[in-house]
């Protein structure tokens, strides 16, 4: 009787814990955001600065400040070189749009024409048949889509003024935050509901900083090498498509699969066998880096099986939207840890 009680009793503090979790993660962290993006910088910068302090005897206020323009300018010129890079091919891509809808245009009705030459299939028209499918994309896009964007635009302005705040809120807390360290940290230490919640995070942080550190390296390394061999074809959207395709291999449901196969089989079809080969070959790339990276950076050091990394990105996407590819395992880690803890 007494095992079922404790059994019971279990059920209803990991559902409390899960509550709470949950109502955390979609209401207290878009607030909070910025505040924990500031002490993951100062936690993050902290030794460095510590470092420089034995080294040069200057004040902590001084060295956080030039630690933290350090990093921002680094990531400012790579922001800025990526941006410039993304936006000219933007607009490149945007003044071939009638050399693109040509050659898509030349695909279709080479594909009918094969399908009616090995086949027998006579699919009428194709040049027709292109002509009418594209007038239905042009009315979708002028009566829907065009719309939309307009009716939203204020919505997109109010994402980019939020994102712009968090990120500047962000930097002045980190630097506050930074500036402080010790002081913040003996008074967090010393708290009683600080010290649980560092227990916690000391117990979690192994777990989801490992799970999103492995993520975010594993996405640069594979848009590095689309972007490196797209260059080497002479792709002249070769930063843009290669940023695109890392991240579709980020998401688990689509990956990088989702572009080369297609890509690959257009080229095929227009008799393009060596640039086929070469997708084949980025594909197997991308496919056996990931395979071999993320086990020895996610797997091995969570000890958790991949399905269950699997299932929470899955109820994440459910629960919180996009942001539950990230949202869903830390949310998992988070309720782990806290029960564990409880015991």
């Amino acid at each position: 009787m007494r095992r079922n009680d404790d059994y019971i009793k279990k059920i209803i503090r990991i559902a409390a814990v899960t509550f709470a979790v949950y109502i955390a993660m979609k209401y207290a962290l878009p607030v909070a955001l910025p505040f924990l993006l500031g002490a993951f910088l100062a936690v993050s910068l902290n030794p460095l600065v510590e470092k420089l302090m034995k080294k040069t005897r200057a004040k902590r206020g001084l060295l956080s400040m030039l630690a933290v323009g350090v990093i921002l300018t680094a990531a400012g010129a790579v922001c800025y070189f990526v941006g410039r890079s993304v936006c000219t091919q933007l607009t490149a891509l945007a003044k071939n749009a009638d050399a693109i809808q040509g050659s898509i245009r030349t695909f279709v009705c080479d594909c009918c024409e094969m399908a009616k030459q090995s086949f027998g299939v006579d699919l009428g028209q194709a040049d027709a048949l292109f002509l009418k499918m594209e007038s239905k994309v042009r009315a979708g896009v002028s009566n829907t889509a065009l719309p939309y964007l307009l009716k939203n635009s204020v919505g997109y302005a109010k994402a980019v003024f939020s994102v712009m705040s968090i990120v500047l809120i962000s930097i002045i807390s980190g630097l506050l935050i930074l500036t402080d360290y010790p002081k913040i940290r003996e008074a967090v230490c010393n708290s009683q509901t600080g010290g649980a919640a560092l227990k916690v995070w000391r117990h979690a942080k192994s777990a989801a900083g490992t799970y999103l550190k492995a993520q975010i390296f594993i996405l640069l390394v594979i848009s590095l090498i689309c972007v490196a061999g797209l260059c080497l074809t002479g792709n002249p959207y070769a930063v843009l498509a290669g940023m695109g395709i890392g991240l579709c291999d980020a998401l688990p449901f689509i990956g990088t699969g989702t572009i080369f196969v297609p890509w690959m089989l257009i080229d095929i079809l227009n008799g393009k066998y060596i640039l086929a080969a070469v997708y084949g070959v980025l594909y197997v790339i991308c496919s056996f880096v990931r395979q071999i990276l993320e086990p020895r950076l996610i797997g091995e050091k969570l000890g958790c099986p991949p399905i269950v990394v699997l299932m929470s990105i899955y109820v994440g996407i459910h629960v919180y939207g996009a942001a539950g590819v990230l949202l869903g395992p830390v949310s998992v880690f988070l309720i782990y840890e806290i029960v564990a803890c409880q015991e």
